[in-house]
């Protein structure tokens, strides 16, 4: 039997979930605003006594949508193709700690130049982290975590269909700032690679104001492995602008499938007051498994003798054309290159693999009504009509479109709660439905996330 949520059901638990906490974030307003209180507290005697600064989120949720059958929301991944809240009902996100020591420059890799004098004194820093919970399963890499025994599924089950949890350590890395030229940052290791908007992990101050995340987050790059270059090549009243370039072995790969390295960079822009921000990125690399190793699925679905070029592009901007408004929008393609010869394999299509094209839009408007409150609508369409670039979160071909309203409730300084009602439909998808294990070509998705930041 399939459940459903009437519009009436939907707009009487978007007011329960909104009322409780909006009142009890707005209770007191003579009190001070919890935003501005730094959430890390725990481990501040260890940070004293080493320099060394640990700190981590639990994050967990629940979500339910129309299109399930009882039997698939008890499994895991029923949300499907909708990621962030992954699964129906209650469900650990991800236990999240990080232990770290800044570098102190003018550049922050993979995210932005920074303004003020360039310093003239080397420095270095590390970050690495640790994962347990759902989202361990995106977070491995080949080669590394994701061949971990604790990590693997039993016999025939689909990983992650059966909620279980994963171990992954998502970033390890050193870093170092060199006083050249106006200011260049160096760092090695695994590393989110910084190619589109959104960016895990879910520390504030972050760009990820909702609980699901874009059609656009599941197709970029999300960890590499290698070493990346960044450079302050403008410092003027027209701004900062910023460089990057990096050399790593491919998508999720610690253990090189195929020989060849992939390139990333970006083009960092920020306005003089830092209120607009225009960030160009990139990732571009053959992709495709040799015929003599383990094919690395669901990253690489391409096994051939010959370089199979994957490329993803983004252009986005973050602007505040008024107080309290803030505006991000994102453009995006990408294309799998495929020579069609018959030792090309699609493991899903078979032979003769031809390649694929992808190309999407994402746009978000947030309000802060006060400092402990914020809202926000999202809108995206996502075009995949070779079914090549969301796969494992689907492989139906066609355009994905979704429309999101949500809010970000600071409860206190240590706990955020996100709470959220989407709305997913597709179009150009000849009949063949991605929602509710292929039986919809629509969804709506209620949900929530609550974030413990120590």
């Amino acid at each position: 039997m399939k459940r459903t949520l009437t519009p009436v059901a939907l707009a009487a638990a978007w007011a329960l979930t909104m009322s409780g906490p909006a009142a009890l974030a707005q209770s007191d307003p003579d009190s001070p605003p919890v935003a501005d209180t730094a959430p890390y507290a725990l481990f501040d005697g260890f940070e004293q006594a080493t320099g060394i600064k640990l700190q981590g989120y639990l994050q967990a949720g629940y979500a339910v949508n129309n299109r399930s059958t009882h039997a698939q929301a008890t499994g895991g991944h029923s949300n499907f193709p909708v990621v962030g809240p992954s699964d129906e009902g209650l469900q650990l996100n991800e236990l999240h700690v990080v232990m770290s020591q800044a570098m102190r420059g003018n550049l922050l890799p993979r995210i932005t130049p920074l303004p003020g004098p360039v310093p003239w004194d080397y420095s270095w820093g590390f970050n690495a982290e640790l994962l347990y919970g759902r989202n361990g399963l995106p977070a491995s890499m080949h080669g590394l975590d994701a061949d971990w025994r604790v990590n693997q599924s039993p016999s025939g089950v689909a990983p992650g269909s059966n909620r279980q949890n994963y171990w992954a350590t998502p970033q390890v890395y050193a870093e170092a700032y060199l006083p050249w030229w106006q200011g260049v940052a160096v760092m090695a290791g695994r590393f989110g690679a910084g190619v589109g908007y959104e960016i895990p992990p879910s520390f504030r101050p972050g760009p990820d104001f909702f609980y699901s995340r874009t059609y656009a987050f599941v197709a970029q790059p999300d960890q590499v492995a290698g070493v990346l270059a960044s450079v302050n090549v403008l410092r003027s009243e027209l701004g900062l602008v910023a460089t990057e370039m990096g050399l790593v072995n491919g998508r999720q790969n610690w253990r090189d499938n195929n020989g060849d390295k992939s390139l990333i960079g970006a083009v960092r822009w920020r306005s003089s007051d830092m209120a607009t921000w225009v960030d160009y990125s990139f990732m571009s690399g053959n992709e495709q498994s040799d015929p003599d190793v383990t094919p690395q699925m669901p990253t690489s679905r391409l096994i051939s003798p010959r370089g199979q070029r994957r490329s993803h592009h983004s252009l986005s901007i973050v602007a505040h054309p008024m107080d309290r408004v803030e505006v991000h929008a994102e453009a995006l393609m990408g294309e799998q290159k495929g020579d069609g010869q018959a030792d090309t394999i699609d493991i899903l299509t078979g032979p003769g693999f031809t390649g694929g094209r992808y190309r999407g839009l994402n746009a978000q408007v947030s309000w802060r009504a006060r400092d402990t409150l914020q809202y926000a609508v999202r809108a995206e369409t996502f075009q995949d009509r070779k079914g090549i670039a969301l796969f494992p979160v689907t492989a139906v071909p066609g355009d994905f479109n979704a429309l999101t309203l949500g809010a970000r409730i600071d409860l206190t300084r240590n706990v955020l709660l996100r709470p959220e009602l989407r709305y997913d439909w597709q179009s150009h998808n000849q009949g063949v439905k991605a929602f509710g294990g292929g039986s919809a070509s629509n969804q709506t998705t209620l949900s929530a996330d609550l974030v413990f930041y120590f």
